[in-house]
């Protein structure tokens, strides 16, 4: 992969915390509810490199969003990145890929459910965005563990991106990976977590085509957004397979189109 300058890790860290709300009307009513879930970016390093970390998490019944996706982030052992003002529009992490499209390969080992049909629907949805000269390709499969993550015994930068599973910590349901020198990123999906395949009605489980989604637009080099109308919320609001406008305007910005 081609080595290159960044911006200061303070400028390329973004990080955003927020908390879905859910009123228990009635049992039927709960039972149907998404489940409460935040992300937040962090920071750390792996072989001394810069890299930036974002963590999906289950936010505990009376829990505090933000401490859940604090914690969270320690188990990665990664430290919250700075707070920016709130922001309507999209932002950037700072990685932008020189090669593309950005070959990713997924690996089915501790798999719960076959993930790679929602992945390459992922992948799609970002790669079709008009007037952005961007694009993922599927590389098959891989038996290769995600290098960056702290579910790989012998972590470092490989020149892969994969994705894959692994029992991360109580109520961890992603993490995402990417380099803040070398452009790389790597995410796992946590196999202690229930999951739907549908990418229909909230139900809950989480629905992996949207926490692929959102995970994809970190890979893609997008942070969190505080437009609700977006997959780069950072709070899940049940199933949502698609872009918002502030999503695609985000990538045009970081891709233009000839």
């Amino acid at each position: 992969m081609l080595v290159r300058p960044r911006l200061p890790l303070a400028v390329l860290t973004v990080a955003a915390v927020s908390s879905l709300s859910i009123a228990a009307a009635s049992p039927a009513a709960e039972r149907a509810a998404p489940p409460r879930l935040a992300s937040a970016t962090g920071q750390t390093s792996v072989a001394g490199v810069a890299t930036q970390v974002d963590v999906l998490v289950a936010v505990p019944a009376g829990a505090s969003a933000r401490a859940a996706a604090r914690k969270a982030l320690a188990a990665q052992r990664a430290r919250p990145a700075r707070r920016w003002a709130a922001r309507a529009a999209f932002a950037l992490t700072g990685l932008r890929w020189d090669r593309r499209p950005v070959a990713q390969s997924y690996n089915p080992r501790l798999q719960p459910l076959d993930a790679y049909g929602a992945l390459l629907a992922a992948q799609a949805t970002w790669s079709s965005v008009p007037g952005a000269d961007f694009a993922f390709a599927a590389h098959g499969l891989t038996a290769r563990c995600p290098s960056l993550t702290t579910a790989c015994p012998r972590r470092g930068f490989d020149g892969f991106n994969d994705v894959g599973w692994a029992p991360l910590p109580a109520g961890t349901l992603a993490v995402t990976w990417s380099g803040a020198v070398f452009d790389e990123a790597d995410v796992v999906l946590g196999t202690g977590v229930p999951w739907s395949a549908t990418c229909g009605p909230a139900t809950r489980a989480a629905d992996l085509e949207t926490v692929l989604l959102h995970e994809e637009g970190h890979v893609a080099g997008l942070d969190h957004t505080d437009d609700l109308d977006t997959i780069m919320f950072p709070s899940y609001r049940g199933a949502h397979c698609g872009l918002g406008a502030d999503d695609e305007d985000g990538l045009r910005a970081l891709y233009p189109g000839a």
